[in-house]
């Protein structure tokens, strides 16, 4: 298959590149957006546009809950790295143990079985693509695929990972050929059916390999300020074009900027309201929750009880049961993994997410360790840990759905074309 191969950028130190080694690890990789949220909950906003009207009070008791939970999580996940490097190698994560570009093939075809079925799944049920792009309502397209789900579409996830590698060997090898392309259209087709969180996971796995491969040194700090200044237009844009009218509506806002910092605030501010009113109620209530409902926090999603499913598929909250108690607009979603665990397990979430943070990141960090592209499960692991600030994904079918996809092509590579071994 041919390959374009773009101008190289000489290999140089940079800010960007130290500051992202230094964070990308499971103890450290979600500081960032829960500082990030913190912050903005902080900030003064107006009525109601932040997800609450009433911001929770930062008390000693709420704040030493959270201070509890967080150190918790990064003890654990640091001692889970420990062990990780402690641990010798598989020869199977050796450099030349298997073909790069068969392995990049065989977890297309994966990538693609997961698209081409849901999308067949969800147009045979009559959704018209024609009026869904006239209605701007995609939504239903993903409604329409689970009437009738099979978790082979699950593999659609999967779209995140090639579509990620893609832009790897884009941005930072500077490298493209039509299999790049048809991942990045993979994934932009498995995003109108699913969410835009695929980008997200793309861009994130994209960095990661570059991180891991060292890669991100090849990139001068002023294409990644010129890239991060393009995709703040276009975050800019993208708010201005869904969320306007509504702001201008409800909050008489017409600035496009002060549209995406609310919009912002929201996303990340309302998790923090959620975490410190629960957490005020931990510190002056009565536990609630029980070890009943582990199960959730132990099993993929897709081994769950049908009781403990959420009833519209979009893998929010299907009822925040503390809404009586902490002010908050009850239409979001969003929510942190502190709020959900305890709100289910009670202080067991404690000893449950220690156990969980030692575990993932022992497993993620030895992948990650692999000089191949098995390193890609310390990517999916450690994209679990950037998300603890918001929910708990470790237990999410598409986490583990993505793993095995990994480990499938890594087998498929071995055995269709193993690459000889030199000797030492």
């Amino acid at each position: 298959m041919s390959t374009v191969t773009l101008p190289t950028e000489p290999t140089q130190t940079n800010g960007v590149a130290t500051l992202a080694s230094i964070v990308w690890q499971p103890c450290l990789v979600f500081m960032p957006f829960l500082a990030m949220g913190g912050l903005l909950w902080l900030c003064p906003s107006m009525e109601g546009a932040a997800g609450y009207r009433i911001r929770e009070e930062l008390s000693m008791g709420n704040l030493m809950v959270l201070v509890g939970w967080y150190g918790c999580i990064f003890a654990c996940a640091a001692m889970g790295q420990r062990l990780a490097l402690s641990l010798p190698r598989l020869n199977v994560m050796a450099r030349d143990a298997f073909d790069s570009t068969v392995f990049y093939k065989a977890l297309t075809c994966l990538a693609f079985i997961g698209v081409a079925g849901a999308w067949m799944a969800a147009l045979r049920n009559g959704v018209s693509v024609v009026e869904l792009i006239k209605t701007q309502q995609f939504n239903l397209l993903k409604d329409s695929l689970y009437a009738n789900y099979n978790h082979l579409y699950t593999l659609r996830y999967t779209t995140s990972l090639v579509g990620g590698y893609a832009l790897y060997r884009l941005v930072f090898l500077r490298q493209v050929n039509r299999l790049d392309i048809l991942n990045l259209c993979l994934m932009l087709a498995a995003t109108a059916i699913s969410a835009r969180i695929l980008i997200i996971q793309a861009v994130i796995f994209s960095g990661g390999l570059a991180i891991r491969f060292d890669d991100l040194r090849r990139v001068k700090t002023r294409t990644i300020t010129i890239a991060a200044l393009g995709l703040a237009i276009c975050i800019v844009a993208f708010t201005w074009v869904r969320s306007a009218g509504s702001y201008r509506d409800y909050f008489g806002v017409e600035n496009p900027l002060a549209m995406t910092f609310l919009e912002i605030q929201r996303y990340v501010g309302a998790p923090v309201q959620a975490s410190m009113g629960v957490a005020r109620m931990a510190a002056e209530q009565p536990s609630r929750g029980s070890l009943g409902n582990l199960i959730k926090y132990t099993t993929p999603t897709f081994l769950h009880p049908d009781a403990l499913k959420v009833e519209d598929n979009s893998g929010g909250v299907a009822a925040q049961w503390y809404l009586h108690d902490v002010d908050i607009d009850e239409t979001l979603t969003t929510n942190s993994a502190f709020v959900e665990m305890y709100g289910d397990l009670g202080f067991w979430a404690f000893p449950v997410v220690a156990w969980a943070s030692f575990l993932m990141a022992a497993v993620g960090s030895y992948f990650w360790r692999a000089d191949n592209l098995l390193c890609l499960i310390g990517c999916v692991v450690l994209y679990g840990f950037f998300e603890l600030w918001r929910t708990f994904y470790f237990t999410a079918g598409s986490f583990t759905f993505m793993i095995l996809a990994v480990l499938v092509a890594a087998t498929a590579a071995t055995l269709i074309k193993p690459v000889p071994r030199t000797a030492s």
